[in-house]
């Protein structure tokens, strides 16, 4: 990210309509000062010229009135011709191949339009640099507000966040007035957004309405790293969060068809919401394990509802993580643990996309309600794990032999993990 004075330089909304704009009548005493390469204004220009997709860094919303000329002058400053014009590529053309001896003028004084259509002339660089940063800040948020809102995505922050990723997973959805809806584990937090600058930097302002742990957890400004659009990284104390913009893709998928990732397609929920409408579960089993440390409960991992499997096996596999070497010294939780931990594994893996997961028990039982009647997904007629944890020793297990859920000690070694995803 650029330094907080060159963000408000680089995205501006002046519309530069020049005195020279008409070849026949351009006045013979205007004032023509040389901008050399070396100089703030002369890379101000250029980079105005550099389009892109992150609205802090490179989108840019200035507008030259074309075509208008362009004065060269050599290291004395002795004139050697002028360039006429006709496009930003063509300036920006310039601008990238002039001789390193050489400058350019623009003429002054140049009109400037304002967003709320007030016309004053600027005179000289001082005023041009003034006038661009006064219109940049509020483009710079209008543009913003474009990305960050959109009645058909969210913004979720993936797997792995960081070192702390109780939050992985989670979404945002932010609405056009200013209003917001945090998913977490299966709960919504209502607030509200905006984007707003302090000294001179973009920050979001998120605030969640009352005093949970969780409104407390979010409730910053947050310095906006980067903005892409579909990606996003805002800090705190120097901490980053990342995001990424996921939005419905208005494909309507039947029970038992072949999923975007080569799974079946094993439930619909009927609208899109929270960033799925579907849930693709894999055509096979993944390897053996046992559910994890036999010793301890784990918070976050006992939901059981449809759509919380993510959130449970993230749980489960940040748990393992922060224990001292579990995977190499499984006897820290318990002599009768071997080390593997399937929702790590699971979360490992990588068929077409990175986003499978262990399903809660509520999946499971849904998963089975649908598929068996199609003969479809391969199961086995035994036990599958669930994300779902029941005790410090046991986690629930859905039956496809029966169709019935139970419970199974964490650390036995026999019971089978499917995958599923959201989409």
């Amino acid at each position: 990210m650029k330094k907080p004075k060159k963000i408000i330089l680089l995205i501006l909304a002046v519309f530069f309509i020049t005195s020279g704009c008409n070849d026949q009548n351009e006045p013979a005493d205007l004032t023509r000062v040389t901008i050399p390469q070396d100089s703030e204004l002369f890379q101000l220009i250029e980079a105005v010229l550099q389009r892109g997709d992150d609205p802090v860094e490179n989108t840019v919303c200035i507008d030259f009135v074309y075509p208008f000329t362009l004065f060269l002058y050599d290291a004395a400053f002795h004139p050697q011709g002028t360039v006429r014009v006709h496009s930003d590529d063509e300036f920006s053309q310039l601008l990238g191949t002039l001789n390193p001896d050489l400058s350019i003028s623009i003429s002054y004084p140049i009109q400037t339009a304002l967003p709320d259509g007030t016309i004053f002339s600027v005179n000289n660089d001082q005023q041009l640099k003034l006038a661009l940063d006064s219109c940049s800040r509020e483009d710079i948020i209008a543009h913003c507000n474009g990305l960050f809102s959109n009645q058909t995505c969210v913004w979720k922050m993936p797997y792995p966040q960081n070192s702390n990723s109780e939050f992985a997973e989670s979404v945002f959805k932010a609405n056009d007035d200013g209003t917001i809806t945090f998913r977490h584990r299966g709960s919504d937090y209502l607030g509200t957004w905006v984007f707003l600058f302090l000294n001179n930097s973009l920050y979001l302002n998120i605030n969640l309405e009352g005093t949970s742990t969780v409104a407390q957890e979010w409730n910053h400004n947050y310095l906006i790293n980067s903005l892409y659009g579909s990606t996003m990284q805002i800090s705190y104390n120097n901490t980053p969060r990342n995001f990424k913009k996921v939005c419905s893709n208005n494909i309507i998928y039947e029970l038992g068809q072949v999923g975007p990732n080569g799974g079946i397609v094993a439930y619909d929920k009927g609208e899109y919401s929270n960033g799925w409408r579907y849930i693709e579960v894999a055509t096979s089993d993944l390897i053996i394990e046992e559910w994890g440390c036999n010793n301890a409960e784990i918070e976050g991992a006992q939901y059981e509802n449809i759509g919380t499997g993510y959130q449970n096996t993230i749980a489960i596999a940040q748990f393992h993580n922060n224990l001292n070497s579990f995977y190499l010294n499984p006897s820290v939780c318990s002599i009768s643990s071997n080390g593997t931990v399937t929702a790590v594994t699971a979360l490992m893996q990588t068929v077409n996309t990175n986003d499978w997961f262990i399903p809660s028990i509520g999946e499971l039982e849904k998963i089975h309600e649908n598929l068996t009647p199609l003969n479809l997904g391969n199961f086995e007629n035994t036990n599958y794990w669930s994300s779902s944890e029941f005790s410090s020793t046991e986690a629930k297990c859905f039956n496809f032999s029966v169709g019935e859920s139970n419970t199974a000690l964490k650390n036995d070694a026999n019971i089978k993990t499917r995958l599923i995803r959201y989409f």
